[in-house]
């Protein structure tokens, strides 16, 4: 009788953490231990964020026993720092002659036509601009470095001594060229070291030829890395502090996917955009267990609203390629999702202007003071608004419904008359009912959604009517089916858990890298041999760096792409080369001829013509490596009826001018396949959701709300 294998230890419980401008998200991912997940939200603590996310986990801790833990955590910090300027004093070391190339830029203007255009300053100032004597150039025919000036040891040390007395936190190395040849920065990295500054060498952050991208990124990333790291340790320090010292601790990238603490401090522009990252795929897996295809997404938080765009259908690696991402204005050559981010949410301000306007953001109230609604202050903002209208049931109607079925479970008290006292004076100023003043105001928040969904979705190309409408966020419920509406949109998911998706996809997400290097060299002149040499490079530096974070070669799968141009082109196309299934060590690459003809295929599909008796270039090749993970869809629900355990109560809501009646039904009770229809109002721990008259909805599997606006769902 063969011996029974040994059980398999259970994986770490994960937790996912977004820290927004209102509230601090934790969302307890079960795994397979059956057990429900653990949903908190805790104000932010805009002083110090880690503050925050320790009274969440002790929080957390308090209801679950969870001495195995992986922390995935989605962080504003240096995002907030870039956008305010508020960075470290950074120099910038470069070739003589060219330090002001992070300011020359491309010499194009943001706005082609302002009558006085204002160029975003980089973070460099002059003054902490060196240079030094140093010039070299890759060989057109061997593609070899020739260097012709070196730096001397008596020059290195008279700049070591120049940086000391400048004041400087952090150093960006940025030398012409280094993508083919990183040991150049590296050699006046050593040099400098003795200073024990955080040192940034722009070709082993982007080895990648464009040195205006490329110096940017740099210069970024050094400006933020004593911010970052900073925050990283008060965060490490601060998890211990809770017993939870031996939990692992993972970043999320601003391309999707998990990095290491010690990366993310040393590479803080990799996490720019972490948490709007998680959103995304939250939303990604949300669809996917919904049935639905390509979708736009519609993040609105308590600051701010992302929106982004997905396609299942889209190859991997196609596209537009050599296109650095704009954070506050200047490109960060990184991989990151395709966010857009406008400066309205629950939080933000509203203001007349000198000329008897009304305005809705882009300033937030922000955790402290909060809405008019939370007693701290005296200024409205869009939550004020949707509580005015009815949108949000108050913790006085609350009192009479399902226990724990409201916002934050009923805990937080509303100061409803002073709303009230607020939008009658608003209401006075402008001239209008206190009612028409908070629909107003509504409606400016949404028509500047609407003005950002138009530019992830029609500005691109892109049909909005054949799109699905993913809303999530503390807010997104709120304004979701109207949004919809006018945007000829007839199908709109709510996601379970809304408020703390964003934390849910980080819990979820796995691990990423990335690896490239430039070439220019002709496609015809790198056979698939050369090519299998190239990848197996990447391959090797995107295991190393997995194995780093625990991941095994099993569980890594890697992608191959060559970004592809005419010669004489300026920018290039992302074409798919080979890759590496998971388990297996040799990577399999494409033929030419077939990488050749789907170059030619996407060049015709974006802009109407092929020349195949040009010549085409390889400027770089790229890899990307995923963990792999088990993921299975939910069974399709079979439709019943709502019933009557889900129905909290009633209430009135305005939507527009109409004021109806509308039954108030609790989240937490619906089961998949139910089905309602319009008005109602949906509330839940993490969220509300208002469904407008002629809209109906079903529960998916995983738990989803589906609204549509068709008959027969």
């Amino acid at each position: 009788m063969p011996a029974s294998p040994s059980p398999t230890k259970p994986g770490p419980l994960r937790a996912g953490i977004d820290t927004g401008g209102t509230f601090t998200d934790l969302f307890l991912d079960p795994g397979a231990s059956g057990q429900p997940p653990i949903v908190v939200k805790v104000p932010s603590t805009p002083s110090d964020p880690s503050e925050a996310i320790a009274s969440g986990l002790a929080e957390l801790g308090q209801q679950r026993d969870i001495p195995d833990l992986h922390i995935v955590h989605g962080t504003t910090v240096g995002l907030n720092a870039l956008l305010t300027r508020n960075l470290a004093a950074t120099a910038l070391v470069t070739n003589r002659g060219f330090r002001d190339l992070i300011e020359i830029g491309r010499q194009d203007r943001p706005d082609i036509y302002a009558l006085h255009p204002q160029r975003p300053a980089p973070v460099v100032p002059r003054h902490l601009r060196f240079e030094i004597d140093q010039r070299s150039w890759p060989d057109p025919k061997t593609g070899t470095l020739v260097q012709v000036q070196k730096p001397r040891a008596k020059d290195l040390a008279t700049l070591a001594n120049r940086i000391q007395k400048s004041g400087a936190k952090s150093i960006a190395i940025c030398l012409l060229h280094s993508w083919a040849d990183p040991s150049i920065e590296q050699h006046v990295a050593a040099a400098l070291a003795k200073l024990g500054l955080p040192i940034t060498t722009s070709a082993s952050l982007v080895p990648e030829f464009r040195e205006y991208e490329r110096f940017s990124t740099a210069t970024v990333n050094a400006a933020l890395a004593p911010i970052v790291g900073d925050y990283l340790q008060r965060l490490g320090t601060s998890i211990a502090d809770i017993g939870l010292g031996d939990a692992r601790l993972s970043l999320m990238q601003s391309g999707g996917g998990t990095t290491s603490p010690e990366r993310a401090a040393t590479e803080p522009a990799r996490v720019l955009l972490s948490g709007p990252a998680g959103g995304v795929l939250g939303a990604v897996r949300a669809a996917a267990e919904a049935g639905l295809g390509d979708i736009v997404t519609l993040d609105m938080g308590g600051t701010s609203t992302d929106v982004a765009f997905h396609s299942p259908a889209r190859a991997s690696g196609s596209g537009r390629a050599g296109e650095a991402a704009l954070i506050g204005g200047l490109p960060v050559a990184l991989p990151s999702l395709d966010v857009h981010t406008i400066g309205c949410g629950g939080g933000s301000l509203a203001f007349v202007d000198g000329g008897g306007a009304l305005h809705v953001g882009p300033k937030s109230a922000g955790a402290h003071p909060g809405p008019v609604a939370y007693g701290n202050s005296d200024q409205l903002t869009l939550t004020d608004a949707h509580i005015f209208q009815g949108h949000i049931v108050t913790e006085h109607e609350q009192a009479s419904l399902v226990a724990g079925s409201g916002f934050l479970g009923g805990s937080l008290a509303l100061d409803i008359d002073g709303v009230t006292r607020a939008f009658e004076k608003l209401g006075k100023r402008l001239g209008v009912r206190p009612h028409a003043a908070a629909a107003a105001m509504i409606e400016i928040g949404r028509a500047a959604m609407g003005r950002a969904t138009g530019a992830m979705t029609m500005q691109r190309g892109r049909d909005p009517r054949g799109l699905s409408l993913v809303a999530f966020g503390g807010a997104g419920g709120l304004v979701a089916a109207e949004l919809a509406a006018a945007m000829d949109i007839s199908r709109v998911l709510i996601p379970a858990d809304p408020g703390v998706l964003s934390a849910r996809g980080l819990a979820q997400a796995g691990f990423r890298g990335d690896a490239s290097r430039s070439l220019l060299q002709p496609l015809d002149n790198l056979p698939k041999a050369e090519r299998l040499r190239f990848f197996r490079e990447l391959r090797d530096e995107l295991f190393t760096l997995a194995a780093g974070q625990g991941i095994a070669i099993k569980d890594t799968s890697i992608e191959f792409t060559l970004d592809l141009r005419y010669q004489g082109q300026s920018f290039e196309l992302g074409v798919a080369a080979g890759s590496l299934q998971a388990g297996k060590r040799g990577p399999a690459a494409l033929a030419t001829d077939v990488i050749a003809e789907a170059f030619f295929a996407q060049h015709e599909r974006l802009y109407g013509h092929r020349l195949e008796s040009n010549s085409i270039e390889v400027v770089n090749l790229r890899a990307v490596a995923r963990e792999q993970q088990a993921f299975s869809l939910p069974p399709k629900p079979r439709k019943r009826a709502l019933g009557l355990d889900p129905i909290a109560g009633t209430g009135k809501l305005r939507i527009g001018k109409a004021l109806v009646q509308a039954p108030i039904l609790a989240r937490a009770a619906m089961r998949p396949g139910m089905g309602f229809a319009g008005p109602a109002i949906v509330l839940e721990y993490s969220g509300t959701t208002v469904v407008p008259p002629e809209w109906s909805v079903r529960v998916t599997g995983g738990g989803h709300l589906l609204l549509s606006s068709e008959s027969g769902i």
